[in-house]
């Protein structure tokens, strides 16, 4: 947004020069003198003073409104540039730099209204409808965006930034076919456009194509501008076709620059225990649950649960398990914790409580369910002829 915002400034600014030509100057001399030479907030100053001698000089009041823009003054640019609306030789630029002002401060609302009168003045011009699209989407407008999207690629169907827009929203409702269909036609126009074939990565994850995904996502290995999410990306892809060795290179390759490596993390903690190197399983399991801002930090838990317990580590499996319980009430960890209590104490009281806990859980696993009541009965018949045998 920030970029798009810019763009519009150096185009303004471009304007801006071709009008002062040819403008009469010699109503405010020094206010032209210092917006030529950049100094926007003395040229403001000086346009201010020069305006309380003549305040329907609308050109005066677009230099103003400029200079006000240029020196981030933005209240005081809106202000100007909204008394310049009605006034036709400035009412595009001012509805233009209306629309990217309100844009670029999240004012949604403003942004849309002013587009829409912009796309009312230009109803041929693409542009309008696509930059509606974007802004309703941000907004969560999906029936307008989809709408506005529509229209601009009923103007030109090889819009890719349409096309990038509409798929998005078929992704978020799960229309990962007419997703895939679209992004075919976009690509058809610009086989080399990076967003298109990341958003087509995601519809192909999506749909569990995981190799189609990875030989997707591994053919623009060649780009430059890749960021976190392609290596994220191309590592669950390859975790999926168990290619866990580049999995790790391209997860670790993420962590490098990651802001929120929670997920990275934990796909790594995975590959490596299934790997078997379970010493460097758990270090990343370990650090996922540090990162952890999401729902899943109970997993985290029981991975470290399970590792703990293939390194004959029950007791410490038993503490995981129990501190998975403290973020997700998942009724099999009763069972795991039973388990492990089983494997850990001569006496099975432990033992024998978890595995109740699990059987009044509810849980429906019909294994794990015949196993607990298995070692309950061989516990209870242990006891009783140890009791006996007293």
């Amino acid at each position: 947004m920030i970029r798009y915002f810019s763009a519009c400034i150096i185009f303004l600014l471009s304007l801006q020069a071709l009008k002062i030509v040819g403008q009469d100057t010699s109503r405010c001399p020094s206010g032209y003198r210092l917006m030529q030479v950049q100094d926007y907030l003395a040229a403001a100053a000086a346009f201010s003073g020069c305006l309380h001698v003549d305040t329907t000089d609308y050109y005066m009041i677009n230099s103003l409104s400029f200079c006000y823009l240029q020196a981030g003054d933005y209240a005081n640019a809106k202000y100007y540039y909204h008394r310049l609306e009605n006034a036709d030789t400035f009412r595009t630029e001012a509805l233009m730099r209306l629309a990217s002002i309100y844009e670029a401060s999240q004012d949604l609302p403003k942004a849309i209204k002013y587009n829409l009168a912009l796309q009312k003045q230009f109803p041929g011009n693409p542009a309008y409808l696509r930059k509606l699209g974007t802004l309703y989407l941000q907004g969560r407008e999906n029936s307008q965006a989809i709408q506005s999207y529509k229209a601009a690629l009923s103007l030109n169907p090889r819009d890719v930034i349409a096309i990038q827009g509409l798929t998005e929203i078929m992704i978020s409702t799960d229309s990962l076919d007419q997703a895939d269909s679209l992004l075919a036609k976009g690509i058809e126009v610009d086989s080399m456009h990076l967003g298109l074939n990341l958003i087509r990565s995601r519809v192909h994850y999506r749909k569990r194509e995981y190799r189609q995904t990875a030989d997707l996502l591994y053919s623009l290995s060649f780009r430059t501008e890749l960021n976190n999410y392609y290596n994220k990306m191309l590592g669950y892809a390859f975790m999926q076709i168990d290619s866990l060795d580049k999995a790790i290179f391209h997860l670790q390759k993420s962590l490098l620059h990651e802001s929120d490596p929670e997920y990275a993390l934990f796909y790594l903690a995975l590959a490596y225990e299934r790997k078997k190197e379970l010493e460097r399983s758990d270090w990343y399991y370990a650090e996922a649950a540090k990162a952890g801002i999401s729902q899943n930090i109970g997993q985290y838990f029981r991975g470290r649960a399970r590792i703990s317990m293939q390194l004959n580590k029950n007791r410490d499996a038993i503490d995981y398990y129990t501190k998975s319980l403290h973020y997700e009430e998942d009724p099999s960890v009763y069972f795991y914790m039973a388990n492990a209590a089983d494997l850990h104490y001569t006496d099975k009281t432990k033992a024998l409580e978890y595995y109740r806990k699990y059987l009044n859980s509810g849980h429906k696993d019909q294994e794990l369910v015949r196993i607990a009541k298995s070692r309950i009965a061989a516990i209870r018949e242990l006891r009783f002829m140890k009791t006996k045998q007293d």
